[in-house]
């Protein structure tokens, strides 16, 4: 089981020999920031990369490298991969269940949205230095991440009053989340009061920002390590 397991994960390649380079802990970055061993950066710009490294500390994705940093890369890698799912999947489970109104879980919705857009920001001010190696995966994840704010607005949505008919049901949550994101708005749900049209304005401008990290970002370094395997330099 276990063999066949990694070889779905891995494909029929040695997980040990991939050629990828460790990666750095979140501490040692912070002190890269603050040191401007690797940023050349002053300002606004230094305070807002400051901010950025430093509030990974308070969520649970660097904890989860620090517990798995003793396993292969791969495998590191792979435990961050559940991690992205598992938030993506949690607004999902909450709206499907009609759970929106139970406070708790309401917190840990806004509380994984936060890391997310944070984790955004992260990698255009930040970004990892083996992201020639990992741009498809990167890629892909984004798009978890995308899913994961449209379900996590749903979410935000059901839980209030600021639309003009109730949000009843998880699909009509999910619904007007996904046309506010994609920018359509049809018109059957809209705003009506000031929280709701805020709330709009917030999840409009998240949506363009995944979509200007995807095509001003990632793309160009997909088209990179595409021209660089055509050459067969790498």
């Amino acid at each position: 089981m276990k063999k066949h397991l990694s070889k779905l994960l891995f494909g029929s390649h040695d997980p040990e020999k991939f050629k990828i380079p460790p990666s750095t802990s979140q501490f040692t970055k912070i002190s890269n920031v603050w040191n401007s061993s690797q940023y050349h950066d002053f300002g606004i710009e230094r305070f807002f990369r400051l901010f950025l490294v430093s509030s990974k500390v308070f969520f649970p994705v660097i904890y989860i490298e620090l517990l798995t940093r003793n396993l292969p890369t791969h495998s590191k890698k792979i435990y961050g991969e559940f991690y992205v799912i598992f938030k993506t999947l949690v607004p999902f489970i909450i709206l499907f269940y009609g759970l929106w109104d139970h406070y708790w879980l309401y917190v840990i919705n806004i509380y994984l949205l936060i890391e997310t857009f944070l984790y955004v920001f992260n990698k255009i001010f930040l970004p990892e230095h083996n992201y020639k190696a990992l741009a498809n995966r990167s890629i892909i994840l984004l798009f978890f991440n995308f899913f994961e704010v449209i379900a996590s607005f749903g979410v935000i949505y059901a839980a209030g009053n600021y639309l003009n008919q109730p949000v009843s049901t998880w699909i009509d949550a999910l619904y007007f989340s996904f046309i506010t994101g994609a920018t359509i708005g049809y018109g059957d749900f809209y705003p009506i009061n000031e929280t709701g049209k805020i709330l709009v304005i917030v999840q409009v401008m998240s949506t363009i920002s995944f979509l200007f990290l995807f095509f001003n970002f990632f793309a160009p370094r997909s088209q990179d390590i595409t021209r660089v395997r055509d050459s067969g330099t790498e």
